[in-house]
């Protein structure tokens, strides 16, 4: 069975064997979980127990069957950034200098681990979304995540998601909540001219499908290599260089206000090695708030922010979004495999945020959501 740190049943926790993800399970209400596996192949193998916000832990399939009453404790790790401080206090010009040759020697270490080519991850990726403080959906997905480089023969879409199995979840309570929110008719979502017609517009299983594979699929990003590209390494004013630990931190901050109608932060927290530069870590922040004038359409490069925290045109018009203010975290975890190529090994997101519609009434949203390679990454260099 699986417990949480206070030695209460832990349920909905996932359950499987690294590399047949696809056969994985589940924990009931009370913690306990039925796992069936090969044992004369898959002696050697291990399962993963997961569970968003809780630290992933692994077992030799040997050790689990050779205990009857083993026993799993996951310990809650939530989704956060850590806060960066500065070792020693040095001057603005020796802060400049520090900056510039560390930018330096990070930017030509990330031409080295992450150069144009092919990566594959085989992926087990989990998604919870919840609205109003009632959980909806919790949606898993294992398949395969490929990142091509940017002037791939794919149409320049350098990120491709293969689904090879869905499962969904739900509670009691979810499916109660479920039932209710299909149930409501807003007459704010409909014209005048509609509201004889009495038009229902809610959500569908069909609609939170899509939405959770939106969030697979966002939660990885781009190619892990061209989140450099998108910074401007050649004002040092936007980053920080500070060091938390064993681990040197560089923090780049933008801030975008379009007229005031859409305006955010992002910081980019990169964690690397102080002595090789080698990425062990990326964690982001993004927070953005918008508030929309009466009539007003908005521009494309306004569209493109507001699709980065993770809601787009659709569901400004279908809760007559006039303001919204919507908090992003996402982290990015790294290894170094035996040949030398740097990997993904985990990413997480937490998404929150209120909506507020033009008769001020508010509509508050969650969703977390953590993607494990759950096997060995192919890579293939670029020639």
């Amino acid at each position: 069975m699986v417990l949480d740190e206070d030695g209460d049943p832990l349920p909905y926790a996932s359950v499987y064997v690294r590399n047949n993800p696809i056969s994985g399970t589940m924990t009931d209400l009370n913690g306990r979980y039925i796992l069936d596996v090969d044992s004369t192949s898959a002696l050697s193998d291990e399962v993963v127990f997961s569970f968003i916000g809780y630290r992933t832990e692994e077992f030799p399939i040997a050790t689990i069957i050779s205990d009857s009453n083993f026993v799993v404790t996951l310990v809650e790790q939530p989704i956060m950034l850590e806060g960066a401080t500065v070792k020693a206090k040095i001057s603005r010009k020796e802060s400049t200098k520090l900056k510039r040759e560390a930018l330096e020697k990070f930017v030509n270490q990330m031409a080295k681990d992450f150069p144009d080519r092919t990566a594959q991850y085989p992926i087990f990726s989990m998604y919870n979304g919840s609205q109003d403080a009632r959980q909806l959906i919790h949606h898993e997905v294992v398949g395969t995540i490929s990142e091509y480089p940017i002037d791939n023969k794919y149409g320049g879409d350098s990120v491709a998601l293969v689904v090879k199995s869905v499962k969904e979840f739900t509670t009691e309570e979810a499916k109660i909540a479920y039932d209710k929110f299909n149930e409501i008719t807003d007459d704010r979502l409909n014209s005048k001219k509609n509201k004889k017609k009495k038009v229902k517009l809610s959500y569908t299983k069909r609609d939170l499908d899509a939405q959770a594979l939106r969030m697979h699929r966002f939660l990885w990003g781009g190619p892990t290599g061209s989140f450099i590209d998108m910074l401007n390494t050649n004002k040092p004013a936007k980053w920080d260089y500070t060091l938390i630990g064993d681990d040197a931190v560089l923090t780049y901050t933008e801030k975008e206000n379009y007229m005031g109608i859409v305006k955010g932060e992002l910081q980019l927290h990169f964690y690397i090695d102080p002595v090789t530069f080698q990425i062990n870590k990326i964690a982001q922040s993004l927070s953005g708030e918008l508030h929309i004038p009466f009539g007003y359409k908005l521009k494309d490069d306004e569209l493109e922010f507001i699709n980065a925290l993770q809601f787009g045109h659709d569901t400004l018009d279908r809760y007559r979004v006039r303001h919204a203010y919507v908090d992003v975290l996402r982290n990015v975890l790294f290894r170094r495999t035996p040949d030398g190529n740097v990997v993904v090994r985990e990413k997480n997101l937490e998404v929150c945020g209120d909506l507020i519609d033009t008769k001020k009434k508010k509509l508050t949203y969650s969703a977390e959501a953590k993607a494990i390679v759950s096997g060995a990454p192919k890579v293939i260099k670029k020639d």
